[in-house]
């Protein structure tokens, strides 16, 4: 061992028994403290809430037909309340750049209305979707198009939502993609 780390090491082990020594002392000084309770910090109790997670299945068929079944449950611990939408939206985008944004083409294919959703209970909302000018499917990067779908819950008057409404916001929308080759691109 090189004499600095010896030193280093040497220097610990000191302050280590010197602290082992002074709290010996204090402990000898007045033995009532080992019986003194210690004070932890507690965090103040969780009050259940309600947590609406999406699901989304998709089921592509043939000539470019895609079916889509989507799941709203409430995975939290309390019933859900609140006048509510599920909706699947589709989008779409072409190669190269594959930006939905930039193609422009989104379409709301069902919305459907909710108020309250028990604890552990679920929905279904489903839809089909024709894609037009099909010419196969693809694998993921290997066609010309694809089409987002997705499956957002969100409160009827569109606000956030507010603590206490959800527990988790974050899982309350879930998009699935399709890859497939497009006749006209």
């Amino acid at each position: 061992m090189k004499p600095s780390k010896r030193l280093a090491a040497s220097l610990v082990c000191g302050i280590a028994l010197l602290l082992a020594h002074e709290a010996n002392a204090r402990l000898a000084a007045d033995p009532a403290a080992s019986k003194t309770p210690v004070n932890l910090f507690r965090y103040p109790p969780v009050k259940p809430c309600p947590d609406l997670k999406a699901d989304l299945a998709l089921m592509k068929g043939e000539s470019g037909m895609v079916t889509i079944t989507g799941t709203v449950t409430n995975v939290g611990k309390e019933d859900y309340t609140l006048d509510s939408v599920a909706e699947v939206i589709m989008n779409l985008a072409y190669a190269p750049q594959y930006s939905y944004a930039m193609t422009g083409v989104s379409d709301i294919l069902v919305t459907s209305s909710f108020t309250g959703l028990k604890a552990g209970a679920s929905i279904s909302v489903r839809a089909a979707y024709q894609i037009p000018d099909f010419g196969g499917w693809a694998s993921a990067g290997a066609g010309n198009a694809k089409r987002l779908f997705t499956l957002r819950i969100i409160k009827k008057d569109m606000s956030p939502y507010k603590p206490g409404e959800d527990c988790n916001a974050e899982n309350n929308v879930l998009g699935k993609t399709v890859d497939y080759r497009d006749l006209k691109h």
